[in-house]
């Protein structure tokens, strides 16, 4: 009687403790998702700084990826515990406590995923419910015509023009970046830093030191040219292509990962204003082009669809030097893809293509609606950025 009341005790208790665990994630889990805007905002601006200043400065002590070292000795260690862990569960099977192996395989798994979840949430989940930067900055209430996008747009060629012509070139006629890539990260993180005060999005100065990846190469198959780990407070770059065109806006993008903002629109709407404020050419150069073509395609859309009448003169020879920019950008990725369409021959598997699902099914579970969507900004926010702070007042090199 003692035997099985002992049993019973034991079986109650290993319930408990898994249930507790699946209690804990869910309550993590939800948590991340109705946190209401206020709580947010004030975790954002107050407690995440705190919270996300140790792991930067320890991340910073280093040009090395950590988050690449973390992957690559997972990597490596995975299989060799999968096959150790299923020739235990065979042992058990075959003399006896396989149940008891089973139950502190689940609670350890547990065990790690409610970690990994708290640890995601506390570093990066909850600030996807903070204000937005394009509402902070009253880009959302901004009515704009047709002929706003207009001078948009030419403000924002004459500009890229003007910033071109600044720059120095390779071999090939593709201009290049003013410096190497650490002088660069950390002039980006100067940038961010500037804009996000200077426009009442973010008041307080970090530095978490952005890294080069150097299997970068294999990472373009996926298509994504930056990533933070939140755990680490570490912006992680693609650097197998210097793009001029995307590489000072990219590491922006990132870099406000680590201010506190997870929302996509947000970062890259940040990325690309940041760079137009900078003293640099090569990241004006950079801003302008990413709002230029995106305006571009906006009108020309707008013509289409709503029979809009609209000219606007391009000289040759200045737009020409862009166009070898976007050219070499161009030919880099139909590089990529033709590297991807050979893996899939042999494989079976699009790595872009998977890649792409996962990181939308990220987003959608974080509330972003419209999961990968959410990296496109509304043309609208760069015209109304245009018409509050450029045409009807201005703040640096805007």
């Amino acid at each position: 009687m003692r035997i099985r009341t002992k049993k019973k005790k034991k079986t109650v208790s290993k319930i408990v403790t898994i249930s507790v665990f699946i209690a804990v994630i869910t309550a993590a889990y939800l948590t991340g998702r109705l946190l209401p805007r206020d709580i947010a905002d004030k975790y954002s601006s107050e407690v995440f700084p705190f919270l996300s200043s140790l792991p930067q400065k320890i991340s910073s002590v280093t040009s090395v990826s950590l988050t690449e070292l973390t992957v690559l000795a997972a990597g490596c260690i995975a299989i060799p515990l999968i096959i150790l862990w299923l020739i235990f569960l065979i042992k058990k099977s075959l003399t006896r406590g396989v149940g008891k192996y089973l139950y502190k395989s689940l609670r350890n798994v547990l065990a790690v995923a409610m970690v990994i979840l708290i640890i995601f949430e506390l570093m990066h989940g909850f600030n996807y419910r903070r204000t937005p930067a394009r509402t902070l900055m009253g880009l959302g209430k901004t009515k704009i015509s047709f002929e706003d996008y207009c001078e948009a747009l030419e403000w924002s060629y004459s500009e890229m023009i003007k910033a071109r012509k600044e720059l120095s070139e390779n071999e090939n006629g593709v201009a290049q970046l003013s410096t190497g890539f650490e002088e660069t990260a950390r002039y980006a993180s100067e940038v961010t830093d500037t804009f996000c005060a200077s426009y009442g999005i973010a008041k307080y100065r970090t530095f978490a030191r952005p890294k080069s990846v150097r299997l970068s190469h294999y990472w373009s198959y996926t298509y994504i040219v930056g990533m933070v780990n939140p755990a680490y407070g570490e912006a992680n770059i693609n650097t197998d292509y210097m793009d001029i065109t995307s590489i000072p806006s990219t590491i922006c993008h990132e870099l406000c990962h680590t201010k506190g903002f997870a929302n996509e629109t947000d970062c890259n709407l940040i990325g690309a204003l940041a760079c137009l404020t900078a003293e640099r050419p090569d990241f004006r150069y950079c801003g302008y082009y990413t709002v230029f073509i995106s305006l571009l395609n906006q009108i020309e859309n707008l013509k289409r669809t709503k029979g809009f009448q609209y000219e606007y003169k391009i000289d040759p020879d200045d737009i020409r030097p862009v166009a070898r920019d976007t050219q070499a950008s161009n030919d880099y990725w139909k590089n990529i893809d033709s590297e991807v369409l050979e893996i899939q021959k042999r494989f079976g598997i699009n790595i872009t293509e998977q890649a792409h699902e996962v990181n939308n099914k990220f987003l959608e579970s974080n509330g972003e609606k419209g999961g990968a969507d959410t990296y496109n900004v509304p043309e609208n926010e760069y015209v109304a950025f245009y018409i509050n702070y450029v045409s009807h007042g201005s703040r640096g090199n805007a």
